[in-house]
């Protein structure tokens, strides 16, 4: 077993909606899990975003690697020009999820100086000690990736956000047959998705959402706005 300790600090996420962002250290390497804002509560005036503290990454600055993005939602992916005005690091995260990072960028005057890298589903990479497979989920958004994180001590699994859709509009199915491998190679610490953890009744899928807005569409002339997370359901109708 090798002698080191392996530690796991929230940035934000945890008890709360948004701010999603977590930083995993071995040794002198560190790896951050996800940069994300959250919307101000009612009690927050004046107050247009909020963004992680990130004193613990700034004083590490010489052992901060790169982020690591699992998908394009801005509570996964809205407070990276903050922390890369702070530290230039690299940004690894999918085709779907770097196109919104780099009109993001873009908009802050980041994007010339900023390092994307592309990664895909099943295709592992390394950075310091730690190498990461990223795994197929489906979410509300296309392109979305949980994380196996091979460690020194382990593998840590961050799911990122997900709900099991068995009809993805871009018929990328959800990687079952992954997570029931790790499970039996055994997992040293499962860091899970808990929203809407506790209802009991299932998700409407963005087929379903798909069919509704094509039979709106048919109906009525307007044109509508709504969040990025409904493109998919958009594109399928």
């Amino acid at each position: 077993m090798p002698t080191g300790k392996l530690q796991v600090v929230p940035l934000g996420g945890l008890g709360e909606f948004g701010m999603n962002c977590m930083a995993i250290r071995w040794g002198d390497d560190i790896i951050v899990i996800d940069a994300g804002l959250m919307f101000p509560e009612a009690e927050l005036l004046g107050v247009d975003i909020v963004v992680p503290d990130i004193t613990y990454l700034t004083e590490n600055r010489a052992h901060v690697r790169a982020i690591v993005l699992t998908h394009g939602h801005e509570d996964h992916i809205g407070a990276l020009p903050w922390i890369l005005s702070e530290l230039n690091l690299p940004v690894y995260g999918t085709e779907f999820t770097l196109a919104y990072v780099e009109g993001k960028l873009e908009e802050h005057g980041l994007l010339d100086d900023a390092e994307l890298n592309e990664i895909e589903p099943g295709v592992r990479f390394k950075i310091g000690p730690f190498t990461i497979n990223p795994i197929r989920v489906t979410h509300s958004l296309v392109d979305c990736v949980a994380l196996a994180i091979h460690t020194p001590l382990g593998v840590l699994i961050h799911t990122g956000d997900f709900k099991v859709d068995p009809t993805p509009t871009d018929n990328q199915l959800f990687d079952l047959h992954a997570f029931a491998e790790y499970g039996k190679q055994g997992v040293l610490a499962l860091f899970q998705d808990s929203t809407n953890v506790e209802r009991r009744d299932t998700h409407r899928v963005n087929a379903r959402c798909g069919r509704a807005s094509k039979k709106f569409s048919r109906q009525r002339s307007d044109v509508c706005s709504c969040r990025a997370s409904r493109l998919p359901s958009i594109a399928s109708s």
